[in-house]
């Protein structure tokens, strides 16, 4: 019987979502205690407490035991430098490690794309993984194995909101992009043309958080020891089928421009003109030598910080997904809904035409 749930990262992303349903859960039920963690703690959440993984020692109100422990506390940022990369989601593992007894499930939320460029995550080498992102969740994972007894590793592709409202309580990854778009700040698109978005609703990755539990009476359902193992969710299906209902790259873009320009045009704004999409590499040998040294300071950091989506928009390979999920294009749409109504400002830019000035 569970009756102690702790949820790390609970104001992050996927952690707000699975500590939210917990919450509602345990508060119908009565004799389930669900706690939660955040670095900066919070005032609007409750029993949420303050805790800086891994650079501080547990507060003594997380003392154990616990019957499940939540993993998803994590900096999704794929451009951190090694050495922060690692502290912000390895050292976050073994600072778990007081609070984990033999009979604590762990269940960790780590990332699809872990693998690398080998596909097994193995590798400690840096140079095996598009970035630091991947290269430290893979390292958290052998760690987590090596620690926990009862361990059940999640594995999701890109994270967007909730299918029915595109509510997010963090914007990343995807959204970088969005926001690109909307400010003007991303002239074109480098992706292959048969290359896929794999994409997970927040909502749908939570239910099969809570399934992982392993008790009926806290999540939907209960999956017993098929999940006690990785799951990979993403939108395509496994083996030798096609990749099902991952978005292609053309697509999902026209998804988030008529998205946005639905969202402006209800509030009298000029639609945007959607980004070109040209391959990565005409991208890199004709067109960014010849623009950077015409190109803005901050039109360059765009160049920068727009780069380490290029690995994710060349891949054709389907992710080995053993929990598909389907229909996300709907998703996409209130999720970019959603940011725009939270962004308002930026959602509501008109941008300049991509014209650099040697000065600025």
């Amino acid at each position: 019987m569970i009756r102690r749930v702790l949820v790390t990262g609970a104001t992050g992303l996927v952690g707000f979502e699975v500590y939210d349903r917990l919450r509602q859960r345990a508060d119908l039920m009565g004799d389930v205690t669900v706690t939660g963690t955040s670095r900066r703690g919070s005032d609007l959440l409750p029993a949420v407490v303050k805790w800086h993984m891994g650079a501080e020692p547990p507060p003594v109100a997380l003392a154990g035991p616990w019957d499940v422990v939540i993993n998803t506390a994590a900096d999704v940022r794929w451009s951190l430098r090694p050495d922060a990369a690692r502290r912000a989601n390895v050292d976050t593992v073994a600072a778990l490690a007081p609070l984990v007894s033999p009979g604590t499930h762990v269940i960790h939320v780590s990332t699809a794309y872990a693998g690398g460029h080998r596909g097994d995550g193995s590798s400690p080498d840096l140079d095996d993984y598009r970035n630091s992102y991947e290269w430290s969740k893979a390292h958290a994972e052998r760690l987590a194995r090596e620690l926990f007894p009862r361990l059940t590793v999640i594995r999701p592709a890109l994270i967007l909101g909730r299918r029915s409202d595109g509510r997010a309580a963090r914007f990343s990854g995807l959204y970088t992009l969005v926001r690109g778009i909307a400010t003007g700040a991303v002239p074109v698109v480098a992706a292959d043309p048969q290359a896929r978005f794999d994409l997970v609703p927040v909502d749908d990755l939570a239910d099969l958080i809570l399934a992982a539990m392993g008790d009926a009476a806290m999540g939907d359902a209960a999956m017993g020891d098929a999940v006690m193992g990785d799951a990979v969710m993403g939108d395509a299906a496994m083996g030798d089928a096609v990749m099902g209902d991952a978005l292609p790259v053309s697509h999902a873009l026209d998804v988030v421009m008529a998205a946005l320009n639905g969202w402006r045009a209800a509030r009298g704004h000029e639609p945007l003109q959607p980004p070109r999409i040209i391959t990565p590499q005409r991208w890199n040998r004709f067109f960014v030598p010849f623009a950077r040294e015409h190109l803005t300071i901050r039109q360059n950091r765009m160049l920068d910080l727009l780069s380490v989506f290029e690995p994710y928009l060349v891949s054709t390979v389907p992710l080995p997904v053993t929990h598909a999920v389907n229909g996300v294009d709907g998703c996409l749409r209130a999720s970019v809904r959603y940011w725009a109504s939270t962004n308002p400002r930026l959602a509501a830019m008109n941008p300049l035409p991509w014209r650099g000035d040697a000065a600025a």
